[in-house]
């Protein structure tokens, strides 16, 4: 994250993950690799990275996407490890952190930022983990974490889907299905978009 103007930074993540953080601590910690936080404490900096955060964002996301599952219908342990695992795979979770357009804002070690690795999908991964766990250590409620984490799904999936969908005939992959199932139609905020994708308008009216 760049120093030079760390609250305008800070407010920019926030407001493109949806959340305003109280302790802005937490969220700097999340985007910070290891590799920045050694290099500060050589400096005799104090410095704390995301490793932590990474282990519990993963740990918070898999119980999230487990309940979402079961809210969306889905009645079996295989169908829910099966869905589950589509939606928190490394690239999966990398490129809903690049659409939300703050790589830029992840503190990198000297070292890192010459191998050049602001796109590798384990790195993305695991910062979208990390500001998971920033979340819930700073909401401090599981039902605020979850809403958020379910809106940043819609958000990317939504956004996704308005470029590929051209006609009645184009098809949704099914990690789209069910996210737009739950977040769209039991909801109805995005009729337009349902109307385009044919499949959640319909759920909602009950029109044939």
């Amino acid at each position: 994250m760049r120093t030079e103007n760390m609250s305008a930074n800070v407010s920019y993540v926030g407001q493109r993950l949806g959340y305003t953080f109280k302790n802005q601590d937490l969220l700097v910690r999340a985007l910070t690799r290891k590799t920045f936080a050694q290099e500060q404490k050589q400096q005799g900096r104090n410095c704390e990275d995301q490793e932590v955060y990474r282990t519990l964002g993963d740990a918070v996301l898999k119980l999230i996407l487990v309940e979402m599952l079961i809210d969306e219908g889905k009645n079996s342990p295989g169908s829910i490890t099966e869905e589950k695992s589509k939606l928190e795979n490394r690239k999966n979770l990398a490129q809903m952190f690049q659409k939300m357009g703050i790589t830029e804002f992840i503190r990198f070690g000297k070292g890192e930022e010459k191998q050049e690795i602001s796109n590798q999908y384990s790195v993305l991964a695991e910062t979208f983990e990390a500001l998971v766990a920033a979340i819930h250590l700073d909401s401090g409620s599981h039902e605020i974490t979850k809403g958020v984490v379910i809106n940043l799904f819609k958000e990317t999936v939504v956004g996704h889907s308005n470029h590929q969908v051209s006609n009645q005939d184009s098809e949704l992959d099914e990690i789209s299905k069910t996210w737009i199932h739950f977040n769209v139609c039991n909801t109805c905020v995005n009729s337009d978009i349902c109307a385009i994708i044919r499949m959640c308008y319909l759920d909602v009216t009950g029109d044939n």
